[in-house]
């Protein structure tokens, strides 16, 4: 039962765009509210918990930091471009931009990830049929393979550190990356600390805590499968509150992404067994 607590943190995570579809704000700034309200608020969380963070491997936490801090970035600002479910399956690409990057760095790739290669990609083109080459969609493909690369990054870091560790290290250091771009513009937070307060702590703090937790009590294979709760839910909250439809196309498209991304998942994590 504790491993559902990694559906929960997926779902949350799947809120982001409600909250940053409420906040006026440029990607730049809105990244830096929430990565350092998500910093506070988990190191409260860690406190609570007795735990003090523990780094090692400077050079691979600033690489994770670099990255992650792109995935941020480009995923609100697709966000703010196209649809909440289309930024999240452009996000959530990542596990078949692994494939060939894993390969690449040496790692051993399952048979059956292979298929999931093209399939991801002919669900991605039926996925964006509707759309024409856009901010957003050049974007939301940055959030993927940056992402891609995070996974790999992070599956090295994880061997020597705890992810919340890595996490807390992450938000506190990301936050100074962005801090410059609180000068770009003037920033108003009139009428938008609660929103703010949200973002940092549902999809970020709690989100990241209670999908690591879970991660624990999981199978392998597991983790990543229900991982792909969180663009069902970005799609659900899209419809919802913003009246978001997809296509038929569409519809078929993100069926053939989470299809192939649960077969990449579970390929790349057979061959970790």
């Amino acid at each position: 039962m504790l491993c559902l607590t990694v559906i929960v943190g997926a779902i949350m995570m799947g809120s982001l765009p409600v909250f940053v579809r409420n906040i006026d704000m440029n990607p730049l700034q809105l990244s830096f509210f929430r990565l350092f309200f998500g910093f506070v608020f988990l190191a409260f969380i860690l406190l609570l918990m007795g735990e003090k963070p523990k780094l090692k491997n400077p050079r691979l936490v600033g690489a994770i930091v670099c990255v992650n801090t792109l995935t941020v970035v480009s995923y609100i600002a697709a966000i703010q471009l196209v649809e909440a479910a289309t930024a999240a399956l452009l996000l959530y690409m990542a596990p078949i931009y692994v494939i060939p990057l894993a390969r690449l760095t040496g790692e051993k790739i399952h048979p059956s990830s292979w298929l999931a290669l093209p399939a991801g990609v002919t669900g991605l083109w039926l996925m964006l049929s509707p759309h024409d080459f856009s901010g957003g969609v050049l974007f939301g493909l940055i959030s993927g393979i940056s992402y891609a690369i995070y996974f790999i990054l992070m599956k090295k870091a994880r061997k020597e550190m705890e992810a919340s560790h890595i996490t807390f290290a992450y938000l506190g250091l990301a936050s100074l990356l962005l801090l410059p771009a609180l000068f770009i513009e003037p920033v108003s937070v009139e009428g938008k600390l609660p929103w703010l307060f949200g973002l940092g702590l549902i999809p970020t703090a709690l989100a990241f805590t209670l999908f690591n937790y879970g991660i624990k009590y999981c199978r392998v294979e597991q983790a990543p499968l229900f991982a792909l709760v969180e663009p069902v839910a970005a799609g659900f909250f899209g419809y919802v509150l913003f009246g978001e439809v997809l296509t038929g196309t569409q519809l078929m498209g993100a069926a053939i992404i989470l299809l192939s991304v649960g077969v990449a998942a579970k390929g790349l994590s057979d061959v970790e067994t």
